[in-house]
């Protein structure tokens, strides 16, 4: 891949005493997410010895893999066969397991397929192979002058990215083609992805092996969690023939200080922000979170017992919190934020010190403050003029939409339909989460919001308002009736306007605030995206491809080594064994979430407790890194992803390697429980290197 003529031009246009003030130090706080148009490859010489070839690096590309739905990725993955064999995390397939279980209790016991004709469709379950990457930067730029307005650039844009597009799907059916915006869209690439849509179980550990230590384990190291499972693609109803790349299974583990290499798709991060906008996530966004995760925590889990379903919806719920928590804390931190505004400080320097580039980029930070202030003030409205969990409000919102004026018929249409077949039933778990929704939001939106006085109802004007109440007074809408939510579909919306249903009113109030509350947004956002896009370019110029980008939950590989790490007045080591698993449920005497299945407890006798069950490295990942492999300089298989250190969140915004780690389930373990506690010896050779059979 190459950088488009115009990049080149520009870049050969600055001039490098224009940067004298900027450091190495602000160039790595970008981090090590590399893409495959421009890795490295003068920096991977001098750190490790090693210049990649470009066979090394489409080998590399092509068996990594994205999974999710087909416009919903949420993790990675790789093949690790030439039959179709696809590792990832378990975590990343649990729900899908838990739909296709039924009454069989996959979660708990696990599941191992014996032979090809065991495995088990997943449907709607995708990978995604990214097999081509081209510069689009000029077509997005396309009649856009620097001289526009910034609401036209952001109109413009728009209406080029549809043009692109649309002709990238025109030439390329069956496919998926993403429009890729790089450097906060200074740089946008054209990605498109072989889609392969039929997905089968292969294998998957028990549920309580793979999130072993649970919350108070997750994001730590030392770890013993064995998070992983198989799947397999196929085509034509015959495993997919990915023979031309795959990754072998690496026969000796990995040492302390060697280098490995971790492809896979990390989701957003924040390096390019500017710290004002930091601290807007720091004051608000994040604050709303962590408040809806830990009060939806206490309110779900003391039903979680007797429901599965409910127990993940926590399990995910805390891995979400304690993420965001520490997000949070890293931007609390004095120096951590004074790594930010130094850094920003000597860019504004940078660009102040070069009249040229202070005409073209000098006044992006003092619209990007103004931008960021106005979307401060619309988050809380954002978040809280929804439906929250309320089923009479939901239904009177579908109704408000289906006379909506403003819509055309077949969304009007939808609405309705939606309306008429949606179930109006009630519990005592959804009525607390929707009271819960309106007490938060009663501290973030002014006491005259009219969606509050709506909800509030007869208690209006009260000093202090019991919202648990008025969540049961507006549960006795005649909305949950069915027949009554005919009666108004039948009438009309001359009879929708005069209806004086308290539910009803709730909707009407509703519906004008949400639409005009989202078309603020956009526009904010768009007029934010212009100005990030004009740093992006400023900040590319300086740095070239020596840069890594944002993530964007696409295709990236980072480089590191396997290391541990000072903390709490000790030293992690870069590996663990299994005599620490059987240790910690020991200790722990066997209570959740320190317990191991029988499974494991009756095969402990037979395992090497030697085997390295979970490593340390200081590759760069975030969240959508999970299930992404782990390789040697060989690109053989060492081990998963499946999770980083607390240490590790702050890179978010600031990338440091000092004490951050990813933490991968060791190649080792995984072996050794597929053929001593599964007792999956096919699925055993086909990892080592044969193919998979039907006897």
């Amino acid at each position: 891949m190459h950088v488009s003529t115009a990049h080149k031009i520009l870049t050969l246009a600055l001039s490098a005493a224009a940067f004298a003030q900027v450091l190495p130090k602000d160039r790595e706080a970008m981090g090590k997410m590399w893409t495959f148009e421009t890795p490295p490859l003068a920096y991977l010489e001098q750190e490790y010895g090693f210049k990649p070839d470009q066979r090394w690096l489409d080998s590399l590309r092509l068996a990594s893999l994205r999974l999710g739905e087909r416009d919903n990725s949420w993790c990675s993955a790789s093949f690790v066969s030439p039959k179709g064999l696809i590792m990832t995390n378990h975590h990343c397939v649990r729900d899908q397991i838990t739909v296709l279980q039924a009454d069989r209790d996959w979660l708990g016991n696990g599941f191992g397929a014996k032979s090809l004709l065991g495995e088990v469709p997943i449907r709607g379950l995708t990978v995604q192979q990214l097999v081509a990457m081209e510069d689009v930067t000029a077509e997005l730029q396309a009649d856009i002058s620097p001289n526009d307005d910034p609401d036209v650039i952001a109109i413009k844009r728009d209406t080029n990215r549809v043009r692109v597009q649309q002709a990238a799907d025109l030439a390329h059916p069956g496919y998926r083609n993403q429009i890729v915006p790089l450097f906060q869209g200074a740089i946008t690439h054209l990605y498109r992805y072989r889609v392969y849509d039929d997905i089968r179980l292969v294998m998957a550990v028990h549920s309580q092996t793979a999130q072993f230590g649970g919350d108070p384990d997750n994001f730590t190291f030392p770890r013993w969690s064995a998070d992983f499972a198989f799947v397999r693609a196929y085509e034509k109803n015959a495993p997919a023939d990915t023979s031309a790349n795959w990754f072998r299974w690496r026969q000796t583990g990995i040492a302390e200080g060697d280098p490995v290499f971790v492809p896979g798709n990390p989701g957003n991060t924040s390096r390019l922000m500017t710290v004002t906008q930091l601290e807007c996530q720091r004051d608000i966004e994040q604050p709303i979170q962590l408040e809806e995760l830990t009060h939806g925590i206490q309110i779900i889990q003391p039903k979680a017992a007797r429901s599965e379903a409910l127990r993940m919806t926590v399990l995910n719920w805390q891995n979400s919190r304690k993420a965001v928590r520490y997000i949070e804390r890293g931007l609390e931190s004095t120096a951590n934020m004074q790594q930010k505004r130094d850094q920003e400080t000597r860019f504004r320097a940078a660009i102040d010190g070069n009249p040229e580039l202070k005409a073209q980029y000098g006044d992006a930070w003092q619209i990007l403050d103004a931008l960021v202030m106005r979307r401060r003030a619309l988050i809380p409205r954002i978040t809280f003029h929804a439906a929250s969990y309320s089923p009479v409000i939901q239904r009177s919102l579908l109704l408000a939409k289906a006379f909506d004026p403003a819509r055309d018929d077949l969304q009007r249409s939808e609405a309705m339909q939606e309306a008429m077949a949606m179930p109006a039933d009630t519990n005592s778990l959804l009525m607390a989460m929707a009271a819960d929704h309106f007490e938060r939001a009663a501290n973030w939106l002014p006491n005259n919001d009219p969606y509050l006085v709506a909800v509030a109802g007869a208690q209006h004007g009260r000093t202090t308002i019991n919202w648990q109440a008025a969540i049961a007074a507006l549960d006795q809408s005649s909305l949950r009736d069915s027949k009554f939510v005919k009666r108004i579909v039948e009438g009309g919306a001359a009879l929708f306007a005069l209806e004086t249903d308290p539910g009803v009113r709730v909707g009407q109030t509703l519906l004008p605030l949400t639409q005009n509350d989202e078309v603020e947004m956009r526009a904010v956002d768009a007029l934010i995206s212009v100005q990030a896009a004009r740093l992006g370019r400023a900040l590319y110029a300086m740095h070239g491809d020596g840069l890594s980008p944002d993530a964007t939950m696409t295709l990236r590989f980072s480089d590191g080594r396997v290391q541990g790490y000072e903390y709490n007045g000790t030293r992690a080591p870069a590996a663990t064994s299994l005599y620490g698993l059987f240790a910690r449920n020991v200790e722990f005497e066997g209570a959740a979430p320190f317990d191991l299945p029988k499974a494991w407890l009756d095969a402990r006798d037979r395992l090497d407790l030697r085997k390295r069950m979970c490593f340390a490295s200081t590759n760069d990942i975030v969240g959508g890194n999970s299930g992404s492999c782990v390789v040697d300089q060989n690109l053989q298989v060492c081990g998963l992803v499946f999770d980083g250190n607390i240490e590790s969140l702050p890179n978010d915004f600031y990338y440091s390697s000092a004490r951050a780690r990813a933490v991968s389930v060791h190649s080792e373990v995984i072996l050794e429980a597929l053929e001593k506690v599964y007792q999956l010896p096919l699925l055993v050779n086909e990892l080592r290197g044969s193919g998979p059979t039907n006897k």
